[in-house]
């Protein structure tokens, strides 16, 4: 490895995520440079040269991860090129016998990316179905939807969710690991017990009281959120609402909804960039429930935590946390994207009240997941 900076810029140097025989199994962070036709990897405070024989790959669910591969003296190692500068430093000093492979991984790349805008096409072609009967569709449009949304097999479904789960890591800091993640992960498996969907679980590092559900079985839920609830079972009520409406299929309605106006009519005007359906996408984060579909997350989620033995009361208490915000506080994003209507908590509590148990305690130290969330760090 260079003895300097100054030698290390010279170099070229660029960064990306390096996985190696005991290393971490999530990868660690590294840096890198060309010398002699080999990389020079440094991570964790120790140092890697790959062999002559590496080669070039594209990976990741969508092909647009780049890596360089070899066979080190203990197994196999990875070095994945952060996007970018990273990706130019990496092809600028590039040994010429790996430009082939280099060209075919950005090859791949591009073909899977047509695929999945032959399969957006695709999304976009069937939401303009009930376009051929426009009165129908204006008249009736939430028949249109429906219609729709019961013929999206739930595997095409899932791969809406693997894009919502790439731009989520893409645009927020994802816990991969620790306590809280393995409480959300133990709640959210109790609750989906049977489910059509392989849902993944997701904790990311944001301050605001907020979940959301994509379509697929992808469930996310922010730092803040759980470090405001109380209790092990406020934060499963929580969790039990987004399941909810992911099984209902609220998150795909509503996509279906924006795809309608804003895929189509990319479509119709021959814009194939996917800007709208990108739109349509981001939309998911800030999706605004109607009060129908809230109330029967609501119904749905209080049924599964009633069958997964995990006291129903944690819902409404949850919303009263919500709803003790300080005066002068804005509204905790949770509310701002599932209304609340006056009474909710209580019709909560009563639904609750209904159901008397007995219920498990659930195995967490919930002061333990709570303090994991204050030292965490990427």
């Amino acid at each position: 490895m260079p003895s300097s900076s100054s030698e290390a810029a010279a170099h070229g140097t660029f960064t990306g995520r390096f996985f190696a025989p005991g290393l971490d199994g999530v990868g660690v962070a590294a840096s890198a440079f060309w010398q002699h036709g080999r990389l020079q990897v440094q991570a964790a405070d120790q140092a890697w040269e790959s062999v002559s024989d590496a080669r070039v790959q594209s990976g990741g669910f969508n092909a647009t991860q780049l890596a360089l591969v070899w066979a080190g003296a203990k197994g196999e190692c990875r070095f994945y090129v952060d996007a970018g500068a990273s990706r130019t430093a990496f092809a600028a000093g590039l040994p010429a016998h790996l430009t082939p492979q280099h060209k075919a991984a950005g090859n791949a790349s591009a073909k899977v990316e047509r695929r999945f805008r032959l399969w957006w096409a695709a999304l976009a072609l069937l939401a303009l179905v009930p376009l051929l009967a426009l009165v129908l569709l204006i008249t009736r449009v939430d028949d249109a939807v429906g219609w729709l949304v019961k013929h999206i097999p739930h595997e095409q479904e899932a791969k809406l969710g693997d894009l919502v789960l790439a731009q989520t890591r893409a645009q927020m800091r994802v816990m991969e690991s620790g306590p809280a993640v393995d409480a959300v992960r133990l709640m959210g498996q109790r609750l989906t017990t049977g489910s059509a969907y392989t849902y993944r679980w997701l904790v990311v590092d944001k301050a605001e009281l907020n979940a959301f559900a994509a379509p697929g079985g992808v469930v996310v839920v922010y730092s803040g959120l759980l470090q405001a609830a109380k209790t092990p079972e406020e934060a499963a009520g929580v969790i039990a609402h987004e399941v909810a409406h992911a099984e209902l299929r609220h998150g795909l309605q509503g996509m279906v909804k924006a795809l309608g106006v804003r895929a189509g009519a990319a479509v119709l005007l021959g814009d194939w960039s996917g800007a709208a359906l990108g739109q349509a996408m981001t939309g998911l984060l800030e999706m605004k429930f109607s009060r129908e579909a809230e109330e029967a997350a609501d119904a749905e989620g209080l049924r599964r935590l009633v069958t997964a033995r995990i006291n129903p009361a944690g819902m409404a208490d949850f919303m009263d946390t919500l709803a003790k915000q300080s005066p002068g506080v804005a509204v905790p994003e949770l509310l701002s994207t599932h209304p609340a209507s006056e009474g909710r908590a209580t019709r909560l509590r009563e639904a609750a009240k209904a159901h008397t148990g007995p219920w498990d305690v659930l195995p967490l130290d919930w002061a333990a997941v709570q303090g994991s969330l204050k030292t965490w760090s990427p």
